[in-house]
């Protein structure tokens, strides 16, 4: 006859986790209550490697905290490393593990009575094929969390409740028009006082989701990476020949996302910024009755 435990996720992570010698919890969501719940029992001298991921608008929704990395530091020996595309949730003592959909949070690891996820998690070990690919694969793609990275990404996280968030989906396109200072705002600390236009700079780069922490060329990688799937960049971008396209190209596109705070004009003259400051050495300004994006070549002076 089948036998149905009646123990939490929570409790079940513990139990494995009771005597480790040495622990490693992976997920994606990480909450300082759940987290806690389950570092208590790990044996002080056990060292400590935590996985998850830092995404602006998932702090935003409160499914993860960068504030763990304070109760870390309570530990004798630990790690905390950040992975972008991290699905994976993995709870490893020694060579035993769980694997499964459970995050580190209440609700997951079924201790929110009323509200707890349904979830699962199967016995396995590190010997697993699967599980040491998946390791494999957070090993080569992961970067060591720092106070700053957790600083900025709250910074991000805090910048989203400022502004009218948009539909679901909808793609990405910046709204201020100071582009030039856009990484200095992504990665300068904490201030405590910011300007109207620093604040929808810094929104239009938490609404980006950018990991913390990239450096110059990776943040102006991921911009254009950005910038090219907007439906107007990708038309003059991909155009064979010299285009010009002005804001009576992109109305339809423009009206579809336009705010109560930023109308039409505000967002065409926001993309032609971003678009010559990101793309300089395909597009340019021109300004003709009205300010217009061409396609160039830019040849340097030798």
């Amino acid at each position: 006859m089948l036998s149905i435990s009646t123990s939490t996720q929570g409790e079940r992570i513990r139990s494995l986790f009771r005597d480790a010698s040495e622990a490693t919890i992976i997920a994606p969501f990480m909450k300082i209550d759940a987290l806690h719940s389950i570092l208590k029992v790990i044996p002080k001298s056990a060292p400590i490697r935590c996985v998850t991921r830092w995404i602006p608008s998932e702090v935003a929704a409160r499914v993860s905290d960068p504030k763990i990395l304070d109760i870390l530091r309570e530990r004798e020996a630990y790690e905390l490393l950040l992975v972008d595309r991290l699905h994976a949730k993995l709870y490893i003592a020694d060579s035993e593990c769980l694997v499964g959909s459970a995050n580190v949070t209440l609700a997951a690891l079924g201790e929110t009575p009323g509200e707890s996820n349904i979830e699962v998690l199967v016995s396995s070990s590190t010997n697993d094929p699967g599980v040491r690919q998946t390791l494999a694969d957070i090993e080569s793609e992961a970067t060591t969390a720092t106070d700053q990275m957790a600083e900025t990404v709250l910074r991000m996280a805090d910048a989203l409740m400022d502004f009218e968030s948009p539909p679901p989906n909808q793609t990405w396109h910046p709204f201020s028009r100071k582009p030039e200072d856009a990484y200095r705002i992504y990665s300068i600390r904490h201030s405590s006082y910011m300007t109207r236009a620093e604040r929808v700079l810094l929104r239009d780069i938490a609404l980006a989701d950018l990991r913390p922490g990239l450096d110059e060329e990776s943040f102006r990688y991921s911009i254009r990476a950005l910038l090219t799937a907007i439906p107007t960049a990708s038309a003059i971008l991909s155009a064979p020949n010299d285009e010009l396209i002005t804001r009576a190209d992109a109305t339809v596109y423009l009206k579809s996302i336009r705010t109560d705070d930023f109308d039409e004009n505000d967002l065409w003259l926001a993309f032609v910024k971003w678009m010559s400051h990101f793309f300089d050495d395909k597009v340019m300004i021109q300004e003709i009755s009205e300010i217009a994006l061409r396609k160039a070549v830019v040849i340097p002076i030798r």
